[in-house]
């Protein structure tokens, strides 16, 4: 009966494929939105675990905290004194200047940050600036002077923008000078696997003050500090605070966790998003299926009948449609899993990150959904089906 089963499911080419496609369209969708969510959750764990230690710093009176450059300074000093503090691994003073997309589109929709630091300090070989992440032109040195490097996200996100090249050229405005200008040539390329900086620019602390004026000689905007532990960010950044309480400028600190969090309720959000959106697409292929598994059993009355008076059972007959559906809908799953993995690879392609992942969690995903759409598109003809009267049937031959 099974074999019977399944060459009927093909006996009709024709409707056959178009329920095949029906279903491939929708489990494609389905594919590439899970898949992007899947990847957008991998890429955010990934993130949390690089930036697990982090610890944001920047004066308490920003207005917008670490999440926009602020226009206020303080003392480049402060970074020595954090230094001193107990489980602190790392300190980058730094003066940040936010670059619009409407100026450079470097890929975020709502810019990027160029990232001014103290060159003459201890470069590790996991820094950005350090020359072995420079695939690209020179790094950056003591003696530069209005150059920047690229990080490898930014340069794809430009789309071939000039000014996204090994000598390409970027003319950034002066804040609080009206629209005077600076400048700035590219001299490199680099990659470090970190997301959140290879979608940076990075030039020396000079050229990132002579683009925000409001910053003195001795300020910086922005310190990056990095504990020796995730267990003892939350103390270090506690003590940072108290450190410089009474200071004239005092400091807001933020550990990367709660950096991330608001990303991550976003991320929640989108994904349930995309989830309904898949939902959505599975339902349109099961209907599908349903279509076109009810006509076949309306043209199939007679031979339901003879199959009966035969000695079919209504379980038979049940069985028999609903073992086409189903394979009508593993079919099509399997088509649209292709047809998404291939739509995935050209997001990929497109954007340069790797943000559309197959998992084998996904393949579970769309493997359940095809067996699913195949019952509940098949169910309801398959009852039709065993409702046949053979004596109607053989009256009708």
């Amino acid at each position: 009966m099974f074999r019977f089963s399944i060459r009927n499911a093909f006996r009709r080419k024709g409707i056959a494929f178009i329920a095949i496609f029906g279903t491939a369209l929708g489990v494609a969708l389905m594919t590439v939105l899970l898949s992007i969510s899947d990847g957008m959750d991998q890429q955010m764990n990934e993130m949390m675990d690089e930036m697990a230690g982090g610890i944001a710093v920047y004066p308490k009176a920003a207005p917008l905290g670490f999440m926009i450059p602020s226009p206020i300074g303080m003392p480049i000093s402060y970074a020595d004194e954090i230094e001193t503090i107990e489980n602190v691994d790392r300190v980058s003073p730094q003066i940040t200047v936010f670059v619009p997309t409407e100026d450079y589109a470097f890929g975020d929709p709502m810019g990027t940050l160029l990232r001014g630091i103290d060159l003459e300090r201890e470069i590790e070989e996991d820094d950005p600036v350090a020359p072995g992440n420079i695939i690209k032109g020179e790094p950056l040195t003591t003696a530069s002077e209005n150059e920047v490097i690229i990080g490898t996200l930014a340069a794809v996100a430009a789309r071939g923008g000039d000014y996204a090249k090994v000598g390409g050229t970027m003319e950034m405005l002066v804040l609080g000078s009206g629209s005077s200008a600076i400048t700035l040539t590219v001299v490199g390329i680099f990659e470090t696997g970190n997301t959140m900086y290879d979608y940076s620019i990075y030039t020396d602390l000079d050229t990132a003050r002579s683009l925000m004026q409001t910053i003195a000689a001795n300020e910086v905007n922005f310190i990056g500090v990095e504990a020796t532990s995730i267990d003892y960010v939350t103390d270090v950044a506690n003590e940072i605070g108290e450190m410089f309480r009474n200071e004239p400028v005092p400091v807001g600190t933020t550990v990367a966790t709660e950096m991330l969090e608001s990303f991550t309720e976003m991320m929640g959000t989108f994904s349930s998003f995309l989830w309904i959106v898949s939902l959505v697409a599975a339902i349109a292929g099961g209907v599908s299926i349903f279509i076109v598994m009810l006509i076949s059993v309306i043209e199939r009355t007679k031979e339901f009948g003879i199959l009966k008076a035969s000695g079919w059972s209504n379980g038979n007959i049940i069985g028999s449609v609903v073992v086409q559906s189903i394979t009508v809908g593993l079919l099509g799953a399997a088509a649209g899993l292709a047809i998404g993995y291939g739509a995935g690879q050209g997001i990929d392609s497109y954007l340069n990150v790797e943000i559309a992942v197959i998992t084998v969690r996904l393949v579970a995903i769309i493997g359940t959904f095809g067996v699913f759409m195949g019952l509940a598109g098949g169910f309801y003809p398959a009852l039709r089906a065993a409702r046949v009267s053979p004596i109607e049937s053989l009256r009708a031959i």
